[in-house]
């Protein structure tokens, strides 16, 4: 069995189908029934380093205080459950500038914060100058390394991780692959306004697949890397 320094912590929802057509009125249908389309968020330990990857905020559109602590306490909550001290967490390194990834870390006082170089164009004031900028291949925490994942967003980036062995390698995609899913329908998602390139997209979901064997996408439950997925692409 592999050894794995990995754990999701929250398992991201999606509220736009494959083949849909993106409607204002099914995701606030989708919102009232309980699916909130909150990231994935995932925890990697390494030694004394506690990796958080996104936030997995809920109902994006709803930056109401209400919702920020609704959102954090839950956040807290899984974290608590999965035997996690919340101020123990180090670092948090955010996939890309989507609210639905990032909101919330101001929350985490104790911990630095890490984004792709690109994605820091993207962010606000004040808080984009807290953000300390990676490039590719650079080293989050042990055996962790960035990857520039670009597509749905110009500087979208992804982290792999891997044992000590290389024998197993997990891939946190963000939404460079946003379910299985989305992945088997051949669709790309390109209902955010900064959506960058479908090309760049395919390229950077090839890649992902090709150097893992599991996929944690950004919206869903992970999965295996087949020879049948990678095929697709």
């Amino acid at each position: 069995m592999w050894k794995l320094n990995v754990k999701i912590i929250k398992t991201g929802s999606c509220t736009i189908d494959p083949g849909n057509v993106a409607s204002a009125i099914f995701t606030m249908l989708k919102n009232q029934i309980g699916v909130g389309g909150g990231s994935t968020v995932t925890l990697i330990k390494e030694e004394d380093e506690l990796l958080l990857i996104d936030t997995g905020y809920e109902r994006e559109s709803d930056l109401s205080q209400k919702n920020k602590e609704s959102n954090y306490n839950l956040l807290i909550t899984l974290l608590q459950l999965n035997g996690i001290n919340p101020v123990n967490i180090n670092k948090i390194f955010i996939t890309h500038s989507h609210v639905d990834h990032y909101e919330g870390i101001e929350y985490f006082k104790n911990a630095k914060w890490y984004c792709y170089h690109q994605t820091l164009d993207d962010l606000d004031d004040p808080i984009k100058d807290k953000f300390i900028t990676l490039n590719e291949d650079d080293q989050v925490i042990p055996n962790t390394i960035v990857l520039h994942t670009p597509g749905h967003t110009k500087g979208h980036s992804s982290i792999l991780w891997s044992d000590e062995n290389k024998s197993v390698k997990v891939a946190i995609c963000g939404d460079a692959i946003i379910n299985l899913a989305w992945l088997q329908s051949g669709y790309i998602w390109k209902f955010n306004g900064d959506f960058y390139d479908t090309v760049e997209a395919k390229k950077s979901i090839k890649r992902l697949l090709n150097l893992s064997n599991i996929i944690i996408p950004g919206h869903g439950q992970p999965f295996f890397s087949t020879r049948r997925l990678k095929g697709l692409i």
